[in-house]
Formats: C-alpha cells, structure tokens, sequence
C-alpha cells in the first residue's frame, strides 16, 4: 500500500524518514483521497537530489523524533505535526491534531516536548494554538450548537478530553457533558458501535439526530434545565453567552 514511500525512503539513504505531507497520510491523521507525493528528512547538510522525492535536510534528528510505522521508517506524530504546521490553515491544523489524538493518544505533552527539540522551527505558536482549540467534526455538532445560539444559551467546549475520552460537548463551568448520537454521520456501523460503548461509560447526557432536528426547542428547554440545576451560584444571574 505504501511502498512508493519504502522506496522513497530507501533512496533517501542512510536515517532517511518518511515526513511531512506523506508521514501525515499514513498517520492519518491529514485527509486526502490521494496519497501526497513522496518527501523525506534526511539527518544530513549534503546536497544530494532523487527525482520525484523532495528531500528534507536536517543536521540532526532526535532519537525521539522518528519511529517505525506501518513497516515505514518515519518522523513521530508530533513531528509530523510540527513539520506540518507552516502548511495547514488553522483548521487544518486543529484537525490534525484532533487525529493524532484519536488514532495514536498524541496529547499536548509529546508535542511539546518536540517543541522544546526543535525551538527553531517555524509555525510552534500556531501549533500551540491549535492544540488548545475546539473543533467539531459533523453536521450535527453544528446543527446542535446553532440550536444553542438560537436559544441563547451558552455554548460548550466541544470534542475535547474528559478524561481520557473525546467528549462532544462539554460545560466546564457547570460540570455538564451532552454527547450527539447519529448512525447518519458515522463511516461505519463498527464506528457508531463503538462510540456507543464509548458514551456509554461515560453515562453522559446524550441527544440524537432526531433530538438535534426534529425536536429542537425541546432539546434546548432540556439543555437550559440541566445547566440550571449544575449552574454555580456566581453564574445563576448572567445572561447566555457564546464560548
């Protein structure tokens, strides 16, 4: 599957890594139907030039920088992100790193350590950024919080990490988590299974697609109850805000 990216690497040389655009294909944790043409760091100042396969000179990689993966010498997720990250618009990035969250547990601390690593290369601030941004992933997660505002009622975090899981929805003021649940926007029936499993640990307040659309003013009544019996005193008198 990816053995134009074995080749690739294996022209590169002696501590030749897949990276960049390439590394984040096979990480998936970038989208893309196709597969991005082939680049390579290389731990080395030497000029040297391969058709087809732009080459990434570094001085040196860190041990901690570079894995294997898929049978695939490569730079580690977080590099992956880093390197990336002049490249991807905000969202992008924010994206990815949510991706790198689900399918390889990459949490802000790795990354960092990265940075610290590498406290030259460009794009660390935005990077930062987008680890601390929210995100949502589906039409329903819009749906939902376009309900919010058309009822004015405050808007959550949304698919951070509550201990140790994604969470859809999250209040950190009020201690609230609602979770939205529709077979529609999932890519497989395994996919919804298991993010069924997933909220059903944690017994979070869930709403589905049907909730969400077709009984909308009765779902926002439902939200403004649950916040108001797990609002603080201090908030009790404040009007709705947005996040």
């Amino acid at each position: 599957m990816h053995g134009g990216y074995s080749g690739a690497v294996l022209a590169g040389g002696g501590g030749a890594k897949l990276s960049h655009a390439p590394a984040g294909h096979v990480f998936k944790v970038t989208r893309g139907r196709q597969p991005p043409p082939p680049e390579i760091t290389v731990p080395t100042t030497a000029h040297r030039r391969r058709p087809g396969i732009v080459i990434h000179r570094v001085a040196f990689l860190h041990p901690d920088d570079v894995t294997t993966y898929a049978g695939i010498p490569i730079t580690s997720v977080a590099r992956v992100l880093l390197d990336l990250a002049p490249r991807l618009t905000p969202p992008e990035l924010t994206r990815a790193c949510h991706e790198a969250w689900i399918h390889h547990r990459t949490r802000p601390a790795p990354v960092e350590a990265c940075i610290a690593r590498n406290p030259h290369k460009p794009g660390i601030a935005k990077l930062r950024r987008a680890l601390g941004s929210d995100i949502t992933l589906s039409e329903l997660e819009d749906i939902f919080l376009a309900l919010l505002q058309r009822h004015q009622l405050p808007l959550p975090r949304t698919n951070i990490d509550r201990h140790g899981d994604k969470v859809d929805c999250h209040w950190p003021q009020h201690g609230l988590t609602i979770e939205l649940l529709s077979y529609r926007f999932h890519a497989s029936r395994r996919a919804f299974e298991q993010d069924v499993a997933r909220r059903r640990r944690s017994q979070h307040v869930a709403f589905t697609y049907g909730d969400v659309v077709e009984r909308g003013a009765a779902t926002a009544a439902e939200v403004r109850q649950l916040l108001a019996q797990m609002q603080p005193p201090a908030l009790a008198e404040q009007p709705c805000v947005g996040r």
